[in-house]
């Protein structure tokens, strides 16, 4: 139930598989995905344990910061070097700020 809920497609697989949490000996992650999504789909749930849990991560992880902190890191720090860059945007804007406000005053 819980890799069923986890796993909607083939880069959810493919993490897995890199993370060395599953191993795929059925050839594409699509057929991996396909199986895992359709391996409770007509079994009746009655109490599933670990719910609860499971329902306070995914309200955790939809509201506004978390989803978007997330995000951000992901399109914005990646790396290394787009940090170091944002770095070097926010010193030039400030100097530029600052070079503005002095070239008003001067005149």
């Amino acid at each position: 139930m819980v890799m069923d809920m986890l796993v909607d497609s083939e880069e959810d697989i493919a993490k897995l598989i890199e993370s060395e949490v599953i191993v795929n000996h059925l050839g594409s992650n699509e057929k991996v995905a396909n199986a895992l999504n359709s391996l409770c789909k007509e079994l009746p749930i009655l109490n599933f344990s670990y719910e609860p849990k499971w329902e306070d991560m995914d309200t955790h992880y939809n509201r506004y910061w978390p989803k978007n902190i997330v995000e951000l890191k992901h399109t914005y720090f990646s790396t290394p070097w787009n940090f170091i860059d944002l770095l070097a945007g926010i010193v030039l804007f400030v100097l530029t700020v600052v070079q503005t406000i002095y070239d008003v005053n001067a005149a």
